[in-house]
Formats: C-alpha cells, structure tokens, sequence
C-alpha cells in the first residue's frame, strides 16, 4: 500500500472514530436527561456544526430508553414562535411594508387606549406590556388548554378600553405573549394576509420547512402526543389570538434549516433579527425575537425557548462558528424539571 493511500486512509479512520464518540457520547447525554422524566416522553435534538447537521432521538418506554429517528416528528414549540413572527416583522421592514418605529395604532382601525407602542418595542419586549390581557384569567379558564376561548373581540375590547404599560423614564425589559400576539394581527392588518399564509409564503415555503404549521390537523400522525406535569396525555394547545406568541408546530429537521438561514452572509430579515436592539444588562441584549448572550469564547450566542401544557423546546445558534442546537421534547412546560431542556441544550452546545 502506498504511503500516501495509506496516511489518507488512516485519517477517515481517525474522522470515523471521533464521529462515533461524539455520537455515543451525546445518546448517553440525552439518555441521563431522559430518565428523569415520565414514560412515554420523547426528546428530538439536532446539532448543527457548518454543513453538518446531526440528529438524535430518543423515547422513554417501559422505563427504558430507546433511540429512534424522529427528526420529522412534529412538536408544538411554544414562545419560539415569537422569533419567527419577529422574522416577518424584519421581512416586510427590508420589503418597505412597514417600519420598526411604526406605531401599533396604525395598523388597527379602532382607537387603542394605550398609543406609544411600536413594532419593534413588541418585539423586543420593551412595550412595557404585561404577559397576558388583563381580561383574560387563567385562573378560570380550562388548564389543558386555556388561551382557546379568549376571542378577537376579547382582544379588541383589551386593547380599547383596559390597555396599560408600565410607566418609566426609561424603557425597560418586561416579556410579554401579549406583546407578540398583537405584532401578528398588526402584520396581518399591514399585509390583509393571515399569520398563517405570512409564514408559509415567507419562511416556510421558502425554507422546504415541509413539517411546520399552525394546524395540528394537517401534520397528521407526526405529532408527538403531548404530555402534562404528571406524564398523562394532554391535548395541544389551540393559541387562538395568541398564534403570534407560540402556535407554530414544527420539527429538529425543519427549525435546522431555519438556523442554518442565519448563517447565510447576507443582508436579509434573517440578520436583521440578529441585530442587538435593547441592552438588558451586561449578560443579556435583545434582537428582534432573539435573546442575546455570549459564549465561552465570547460569540453571539442567540437563544429562546418555549413551553406549552404538553411540549418544551430550546434553540441554541451561534451564526459567527455556524453552531446550533437545538431540543425539542413532550415534556410539559409545567413539569417540576422542565428547566432541564434548557440545561441541555446548553449542555450540548457546549459538546461541540
């Protein structure tokens, strides 16, 4: 054998070896995660270094866990909705529909109570609005799935007539579902086009995203049965006026490619979401959507999560080493350890 064939052949090796490790060594990682949690739980993961993209799945059976690809398995993602309704926010701003400093009263056609609202200020979560509508009590409405009977006339009837923010010389960070919710009807009112069409026309179409919707219906038997606090199945949410703020259903395989269209060098909505808008403190800023931290190595490291009655997820990039993770599970934003999705992710990120 020649020596050159031979060195070629010994280094694939070396790569394959390595592979392998990194392989065994996050099915263990996710393995000692998952027995912490219920039966019948699933966590899908993909990690994205460059080109590559790498897929893990496990389930929880029987108190064993199995591997199984499950990168097409559809999960509700919760609050990660809120980057891709920033997404389209930053998609008609470069389209010139609208502006960032646009005032929110514009695009409704009955007076707010509150007017000194814009765009961005929604999506940065600077607005000084609360979580939730006041009008809308959770106390009272059903757990498994509470946002599905506060109507468009409940919303209009907060906007109009019980609206407030909290006052202050300065802006100032105070997340908001609320705040999300009523950027997508304002994108729908400047566009006469449903949150639903926005996203399939501009990210999802585009991206070959063929396993995300809003429709729970149309994603048939890939939806991963949700799971409560106590393990037992629980229904998907139906977000209503709150689609903005975490309705989309979506997959590892798909959200892979919709980080990977951050990394792209180009002046598009993608990189204009990863622009620093409002400075939290020192460990945290704001893009549009985007939660903004550094790495050990002091990269931009964007982050969000999600969690609704059956679901949990966590998305991890960082655009400038072309690095992701991203976690998506059955595991209810209720449960006492849900918390643990985001460990893990951090955890994984930090595998790389």
């Amino acid at each position: 054998m020649k020596p050159i064939v031979f060195l070629v052949l010994m280094t694939m090796l070396g790569l394959a070896t390595q592979a392998q490790s990194f392989d065994a060594n996050i099915h263990q990682t996710l393995k000692n995660y998952l027995s912490e949690f219920p039966e019948q739980t699933q966590f899908s993961v993909a990690i994205v270094d460059g080109d590559t993209t790498r897929f893990y799945g496990q389930v929880k059976f029987s108190d064993t866990i199995n591997q199984l690809d499950n990168r097409a398995s559809v999960f509700q993602i919760g609050s990660v909705t809120k980057v891709f309704t920033s997404t389209l926010l930053a998609q008609l701003v470069i389209e010139k529909q609208v502006k960032l400093t646009d005032s929110i009263q514009y695009y409704f056609s009955f007076p707010f109570k509150e007017k000194a609202i814009t765009l961005e200020e929604l999506s940065n979560h600077t607005s000084g609005l609360p979580r939730l509508p006041s009008n809308l009590n959770l106390a009272t409405a059903n757990p498994k799935n509470p946002y599905q009977f506060y109507a468009e006339a409940d919303l209009e009837y907060y906007l109009a007539k019980e609206m407030e923010v909290s006052s202050g010389d300065q802006p100032s960070y105070q997340y908001s579902n609320l705040g999300a919710a009523i950027l997508a009807k304002a994108l729908e009112n400047a566009t006469e086009k449903t949150f639903s069409e926005l996203l399939s026309e501009q990210i999802f179409q585009p991206l070959e995203m063929k396993n995300s919707s809003l429709d729970k219906d149309s994603v048939g038997g890939n939806l991963v049965q949700g799971l409560d606090q106590n393990g037992k199945e629980t229904p998907t949410w139906d977000m209503g006026q709150f689609e903005g703020a975490g309705a989309i259903l979506s997959s590892t395989q798909d959200l892979s490619r919709f980080v990977k269209a951050h990394f792209q060098d180009a002046e598009d909505a993608y990189s204009l979401t990863t622009l620093p808008t409002f400075m939290v403190n020192n460990n945290l800023r704001i893009g549009l959507g985007w939660h903004i931290l550094q790495n050990e190595q002091g990269n931009n490291l964007y982050w969000h999560n999600g969690g609704t009655g059956g679901y949990s997820s966590s998305v991890f990039m960082v655009p400038e080493t072309f690095k992701a993770v991203i976690i998506l599970s059955n595991v209810s934003a209720y449960h006492p350890k849900a918390s643990r999705i985001d460990e893990l992710g951090f955890k994984l990120l930090g595998a790389q």
